[in-house]
Formats: structure tokens, C-alpha cells, sequence
């Protein structure tokens, strides 16, 4: 929706995300991460993904969370994982949100990941690739975000959006990202020191790949990306845990 002046807003949850008159260049990102926000929280809050209705295992992390897929309208598959990452809800959204620039650091399935724009304290717009999976070549994703607190709850958002100035970087395809959400939940067990999380990819990775192939690397994606995201928060817990110790 668009307010005085012309420009661009959104409202969600009692926060509303407006762009700067110079930042209206980005329109159609914030027009894209709204969407896909709205489309995400419809999809966490069906009782149909609560229950894993209609998906089926997909792969299994070293640790036993399970990878679930099912097909889209789209022809391609989308994945999902429930995992539990040590600390509090606050502290892994807050890691999650800021941290984007560290993940080629900590994750090696990251080749590289940049910011492109901050659009409010709400919305960004990051570039990032990931290296050769399989006999899949690395692909790279330019991507609009947005996140808000719901309750005790966060739920961030992301879908590709074609900004024709980003160049593709040699050597990448780029794919294109329908959906990717994820929600962290304080877990119910121990909301102190434990969050539940739960992770979405929706993905065309584009390129002249056979469907079948295709499939496989989707779901090991999401799969080597929980450890790695599982092993980093660990670490992270740890060195808090020892500095509040230290005190």
C-alpha cells in the first residue's frame, strides 16, 4: 500500500515499515518482502504444517531432526526442518538478523553473503551463494527480508526480487528463492536457554538440471544447513554461558 506523498508502506503486527524518499527506488522490495511475510505467516500458522499433513521425510540430520518436503504448484519442491538451537528466542533472532554478513565465517556451505541495502530496522535486502552441492554448481540469491515479533514469537521472510544492478557473480547461477521463512518459538521446555525453530525453502535453482536432481539437493541444502546452523548457536551459548561465568 502506498501512504502521502507516495511513498511505500507496510503494517504488520502494530509495526509499520515505511521507505525513506530515497530508499522508493527499492519499492519493489519491500512490495516483495511484505508479500512473502504474509505468505509465511499463513503457511507457520496452518494446522496442516503444525501436524507435517501432506509432507513427507525427506532426508535426517546427524543429530535425527528430519528434513520434510512436499511438492508445489510450481513444479518444484519445498523443504522444511523442526530443530531446537541453544539460547533464547531474542538472542537467536537477533544472531539470525545481523549476523548475515558471518555466515561464509561458520557456515561452509556459504560462499559469500552481503548486504545490499537496509531498508528500515525491519527490511533488508541481502546477496549471498552458496558452493557446489552434489554436481550442482554454487548458486547465488539476492533477497528481500522482513521480520516481526508476534507475541513471544519471531517470524522473518524472504523471497528473491530482481534488482537488474546486481550483476551475477562469475562462476554462479542465480537462482531464484519463492520462500524462505523461518519462526522461532521460546521452547516450552526450557524458553531460557532453548528455541524452537522451525525453517522454510521454497527454491528454483534454475539452470538446465534434471527434476530428480534437482529434488535431491534441495532437501541435503536444508539438511547441511541445520547442522551447521546447530553447531554455530551451540558455540554461541557456550561462549555467553562462559562470560556470565567470568563475571
Amino acid at each position: 500500500m502506498e501512504g502521502a506523498f507516495a511513498m511505500t508502506s507496510y503494517t504488520f503486527h502494530g509495526v509499520t515499515d515505511t521507505l525513506t524518499p530515497e530508499n522508493e527506488k527499492y519499492k519493489v522490495a519491500l512490495d516483495t518482502a511484505a508479500a512473502a511475510f504474509e505468505d509465511a505467516e499463513k503457511l507457520l500458522n496452518d494446522a496442516s504444517f503444525e501436524n507435517r499433513d501432506g509432507w513427507k521425510e525427506d532426508q535426517t540430520t546427524d543429530d535425527g531432526d528430519i528434513v520434510y518436503a512436499k511438492h508445489t504448484k510450481e513444479g518444484t519442491k519445498m523443504v522444511t526442518v523442526r530443530t531446537v538451537l541453544p539460547g533464547k528466542a531474542d538472542d537467536v533472532m537477533k544472531e539470525t538478523w545481523t549476523g548475515a554478513a558471518t555466515l561464509p565465517e561458520w557456515n561452509p556451505n556459504i560462499d559469500f553473503a552481503s548486504s545490499v541495502a537496509t531498508l528500515t530496522d525491519h527490511v533488508d535486502i541481502l546477496t549471498y551463494g552458496n558452493n557446489d552441492v552434489l554436481i550442482v554448481t554454487g548458486r547465488e540469491f539476492v533477497s528481500a527480508r522482513l521480520y516481526r515479533k508476534v507475541g513471544n514469537d519471531y517470524i522473518m521472510a524472504s523471497r528473491s526480487v530482481d534488482l537488474p544492478q546486481l550483476k551475477v557473480k562469475k562462476g554462479k547461477v542465480r537462482a531464484w528463492l519463492h520462500l524462505a521463512a523461518a519462526r522461532f518459538r521460546p521452547d516450552p521446555t526450557d524458553p531460557e536457554n532453548k528455541t524452537l525453530t522451525d525453517v522454510v525453502m521454497h527454491v528454483d535453482l534454475k539452470g538446465l538440471l534434471p527434476k530428480m536432481l534437482v529434488n535431491q539437493v534441495v532437501g541435503r541444502i536444508m539438511m547441511m544447513d541445520a547442522e551447521q546452523n546447530k553447531k554455530h548457536f551451540t558455540e554461541l551459548k557456550k561462549a555467553k554461558d562462559a562470560a556470565a561465568a567470568g563475571q
